[in-house]
C-alpha cells in the first residue's frame, strides 16, 4: 500500500524538549541543497518579523530538526523510519524552528561557548570511560554525521538557546495540590461501559468515487506517493505510477465519505435512542435493538488502557467525565468510526497510590501543561508570519 495513505496516526512532535544534538552511528542523511531554480516559484519560503527568510535558512534549519528527531529517538528505529522520510513535517518543523529562534533573538538570549562545550562534553555519546574523548568525537562528527564541527556546535548552540527560551515561558507554572489529584483521578479512575459501534466500513458500499477525482488527487500528490520496496534496502522506494496508485486513493476517498455518512447516520441513532429510553423508558439494549444495532459492554478501563474492540481510551474516558449512570453519551468520534455509550460501573483512582506516586506524577503534569502553553504561542508566531511556498512541496522549489 502506498506510504501516504498508509500512514493514518497523526505524530505529534515537539521541538523545543531537545537538550543537544546527537546522531548516532547508524544514521546519515543528507543536507537539503539550497541550489534554487528560479523556475520554480518564489525565492524565498515567507517573511518573518518582516524578514525575508531565504531557501539556505530553511535548509540549515532542516538540519536542526533532523538532528533533534535522532536525538529523541535513537534508539526506536521504527520511529525514526516514520518521522525522518516525512517530508512535509520537517519542512513543518524547520519553519517553526526559525519562528522560534527569530524570538530567542529578539529576547536576547545568548548561549556561550562554555555553555556549549559543556553540554557536549558531558553527553554520553562521547565519553569514554566517563571521560569526554576528543579523537571519539571528531571521529562522530567526520564519519557519522556528516556536519562539520562548526556547523554541529551551532545547531547545539541554538537548542540550548530555544531551550532556556521555553524556561522563560513556564518557569511560573504552578500546580496545586487539588490540580494533581484531579490529574490523577482522571487517569486512573477506571469505567465500564456499553456502547454500539457505528463503522464506515459498513457504508463502503454506498459510495462512489469519480475517476477524474482520484486523477486529480494523483497528479498533487504524486510526488508523495511512494510503492514501498519489499527488499531490506536493496531497492529503494520509488514513485508510485497512477494505475499502481489508483486502487489505494479510490479507498481512502471511500473511507472519508464514508465517516462522513456514519458521521450523520449517528446524530439520528442518538435522537431516537433518547427518545426510546427517556419518554419511553426502555433501556439501552433494547432500544438499539429495535433499531437494528447491537450493544456491546468492556470490561473496567483507564485512560491508560487498550481496548481492543474499540481503541481510544483516552477519547471514551474523556467523554464519560460529567455523565450521570446509564445516561446516553453523545456520538463519539473514534478510529473505529462512531460510538453511542453508557457509563455500567466506575472504580476511583486509589489514592493511597497517588500519594507514593505524587512527586513523578506531579512533573509530568507540569510538563504537559507547559507544552500547552509553549503550543499556543507557537501557533501565535505561525500566524503573525507569511508563508510564501507549500511547506508540503518543497522539494518542487529545489534543482
Amino acid at each position: 500500500m502506498l506510504k501516504l495513505l498508509r500512514k493514518k496516526a497523526v505524530m505529534k512532535f515537539i521541538l523545543w524538549g531537545v537538550v543537544i544534538i546527537v546522531v548516532p552511528s547508524f544514521i546519515m542523511w543528507g543536507g537539503a541543497s539550497s541550489s534554487r531554480s528560479k523556475d520554480k516559484g518564489p525565492d524565498y519560503v515567507g517573511f518573518v518579523n518582516n524578514r525575508k527568510v531565504l531557501f539556505d535558512e530553511l535548509s540549515n534549519a532542516l538540519s536542526g530538526v533532523r538532528c533533534q528527531i535522532i536525538l529523541n529517538y535513537f534508539n526506536q528505529p521504527k520511529v525514526l523510519d516514520a518521522l525522518l522520510p516525512n517530508k512535509p513535517m520537517l519542512a513543518k518543523l524547520a519553519w517553526d524552528r526559525i519562528l522560534m529562534l527569530e524570538e530567542a533573538k529578539k529576547a536576547g538570549i545568548k548561549t556561550p561557548d562554555k555553555e556549549v562545550i559543556e553540554a557536549l562534553r558531558s553527553h554520553p555519546l562521547f565519553l569514554r570511560n566517563g571521560t569526554f574523548d576528543d579523537r571519539f568525537y571528531a571521529y562522530m562528527l567526520r564519519n557519522n554525521i556528516g556536519l562539520e564541527p562548526r556547523a554541529f556546535e551551532e545547531i547545539v548552540r541554538e537548542n540550548i538557546s530555544l531551550q532556556k527560551l521555553s524556561s522563560s515561558f513556564t518557569k511560573d507554572v504552578k500546580l496545586s495540590d487539588d490540580d494533581i489529584l484531579s490529574e490523577y483521578k482522571k487517569e486512573f479512575a477506571k469505567i465500564k461501559i456499553s456502547y454500539i459501534l457505528l463503522e464506515p466500513k459498513d457504508c463502503l458500499n454506498k459510495v462512489s468515487i469519480g475517476e477524474n477525482a482520484v486523477k486529480d488527487f494523483y497528479d498533487k500528490n504524486k510526488g508523495t506517493l511512494m510503492v514501498k520496496s519489499n527488499l531490506k534496502g536493496a531497492i529503494p522506494d520509488r514513485p508510485a505510477m497512477f494505475e499502481e496508485s489508483k486502487a489505494d486513493i479510490e479507498r481512502y476517498f471511500k473511507e472519508a465519505e464514508a465517516r462522513k455518512m456514519v458521521k450523520e447516520r449517528s446524530g439520528g441513532i442518538y435522537e431516537e435512542l433518547l427518545e426510546r429510553t427517556g419518554n419511553k423508558g426502555e433501556t439501552f439494549a433494547n432500544a438499539a435493538s429495535k433499531l437494528g444495532l447491537s450493544v456491546k459492554d468492556t470490561d473496567f478501563f483507564s485512560r491508560k488502557d487498550t481496548l481492543e474492540a474499540l481503541s481510544d481510551a483516552p477519547v471514551i474516558v474523556d467523554a464519560s467525565y460529567g455523565l450521570k449512570d446509564l445516561e446516553l453519551s453523545k456520538p463519539i468520534e473514534i478510529g473505529k468510526g462512531y460510538i453511542i455509550f453508557e457509563v455500567t460501573g466506575k472504580k476511583a483512582a486509589d489514592e493511597e497510590a497517588f500519594a507514593k506516586e505524587k512527586e513523578e506524577y506531579s512533573k509530568k503534569i507540569l510538563e504537559a501543561r507547559s507544552n500547552l502553553i509553549m503550543e499556543k504561542w507557537l501557533k501565535s508566531l505561525e500566524e503573525k508570519a507569511k508563508l510564501a511556498i507549500k511547506l508540503d512541496e518543497t522539494d518542487k522549489y529545489y534543482r
